[in-house]
């Protein structure tokens, strides 16, 4: 394309001249289907959410409504909505795989690519908790032979972004030297959000100051007075930080205001998800998404779902919009068409995106029972095994982001019919101290567990911990030894 100039003359009382130009220029942006988003969106809704975006989209969309026909036989789902049935399945024929369900029996692959038809999970980043946000970005950064070290350091990083145990209590707890615990932390505390890691708040602050240094936005008197002299930050002592410095106490006040309005003193609070906002707060109703039963051959899973969540394409709506398809449909208007293709291949979408949700939602928590089977039985802490999101999706041939969207936010009820998070199966949410305090908690009082036993059986249960390590916690939560506890 050619360049074009525009000049400008000066106006009165002076002398200028403006140039304008145009031309053209190619750049890069990554945009997200919109089909993600909503497959997303459902995936990551709780129940109650779900009810609701139900109720809206009936509301919205005349094409879609909750059908009145006889339940299937095998399965007691409307027929028009039978897709787990084997029954039933048999019974399809041809005619029924435009705008129906059926294609969708296979057990649904969440990994494939974006713009396949097929796939309405993109292999995208969600807005998950603080821990997976960094197990994420950690697995870039940290050789593969400390993973189990970045991966500790990772779980005990509270909400806040504070680390949660020293380099040494680390170091004793995996059996490794207290220099490569020290080594894998300061990789993690180069993750965003800045000042992640941190083990103090003048940490924290001096991790932030360097990398807004890095980036040519720092504050070097800022950097100065908090690596250097922050006993004198504490007390305010400005003229003494402006001696030392040799700057004038207005640098000075200009840093600590620098500090004051660029820097965060709680990093990870960006990252909170909303519903620990108030974790006191214990007015509301928790209703399990998932429900869990203990039956003669095993363990069933239901996923809870409200009649609403049974829709079907209204017939009518379908039939026209067949008709369309089939080159038929001559007497509609241009409006009718748009109108009829809109509604119909939208209310289809939403159907898929539900029976995907709980499809997504059994596989997971089928998975999850058979790996903790020993908590399901017991509900004592002590047997729930190590887990990991990552290793979960691994083993369901899933996007690791998709397991985090099907479990943030949601529960289930056990067997015992208590509710709990599906975070309470990962790590990160059950600590060393409560499997040693369950372990306690459930000895023989005539032959306690010695802090060696102790230890095998953590072992044994896949995490590592020394016999000191176990010491170390029995006496924070003021635990006697052994013998002590012996009756």
């Amino acid at each position: 394309m050619e360049w074009q100039q525009f000049r400008c003359s000066g106006t009165e009382g002076g002398e200028g001249e403006l140039l304008f130009e145009q031309g053209l220029r190619q750049t890069l942006s990554q945009r997200i289907d919109p089909k993600l988003i909503l497959a997303n969106t459902i995936l990551q809704l709780s129940q109650l959410e779900l009810q609701q975006a139900v109720e809206q989209e009936l509301v919205e969309n005349p094409a879609l409504e909750v059908p009145e026909d006889d339940p299937c036989d095998g399965c007691e789902m409307p027929k028009a909505l039978c897709i787990d049935c084997s029954f039933h399945k048999q019974a399809v024929t041809a005619e029924d795989v435009d705008l129906s369900v059926y294609e969708f029996e296979l057990p649904v692959d969440f990994t494939g690519d974006p713009d396949s038809d097929g796939d309405f999970i993109a292999n995208i980043e969600a807005e998950v908790t603080l821990q997976d946000h960094l197990r994420t970005l950690v697995r870039a950064v940290v050789p593969d032979g400390q993973n189990g070290i970045a991966d500790y350091l990772v779980s005990n990083i509270d909400d806040s972004g504070y680390l949660g145990c020293s380099t040494s209590e680390a170091a004793l707890a995996l059996g490794v030297s207290e220099d490569e615990v020290e080594a894998v932390l300061s990789l993690i505390q180069t993750l965003d959000p800045s000042g992640i890691g941190a083990r103090d708040l003048r940490e924290c602050l001096r991790l932030q100051l360097e990398h807004l240094q890095e980036d040519g936005q720092g504050n070097a008197v800022a950097l100065a007075i908090v690596r250097d002299h922050w006993p004198d930050v504490v007390a305010k002592r400005v003229g003494r930080l402006a001696r030392r410095l040799r700057v004038t106490q207005k640098e000075v006040m200009a840093a600590l205001e620098f500090i004051k309005h660029r820097l965060n003193p709680y990093p990870g609070s960006a990252f909170r998800n909303p519903w620990t906002s108030k974790p006191n707060d214990l007015s509301g109703i928790i209703r399990p998404d998932v429900i869990v039963r203990r039956t003669q051959s095993g363990y069933e899973i239901e996923v809870v779902q409200n009649e609403q969540y049974l829709l079907a394409i209204n017939s009518r709506y379908k039939q026209a919009y067949q008709e369309l398809k089939g080159g038929r449909g001559k007497g509609y208007s241009e409006d009718e068409r748009k109108h009829i293709v809109e509604f119909v291949e939208r209310a289809d979408l939403f159907i898929r995106n539900l029976n995907q949700r709980r499809r997504t939602l059994r596989m997971i928590t089928k998975a999850i029972v058979e790996y903790q089977q020993g908590y399901l039985e017991t509900t004592s802490k002590a047997f729930l095994r190590p887990l990991t999101r990552t290793k979960l999706a691994r083993a369901l041939k899933m996007h690791e982001s998709t397991v985090s969207r099907a479990t943030s936010g949601k529960y289930v009820q056990l067997p015992s019919q208590e509710i709990v998070a599906f975070n309470l199966f990962f790590d990160g949410s059950v600590s060393v101290k409560d499997l040693i305090g369950d372990l306690i908690a459930n000895e023989d009082h005539g032959s306690p567990l010695s802090d060696q036993a102790i230890a095998e059986i953590l072992q044994q249960r896949g995490v590592a911990v020394a016999r000191r390590t176990v010491v170390k916690y029995r006496e924070a939560q003021k635990i006697l030894s052994s013998r002590q506890r012996k009756r």
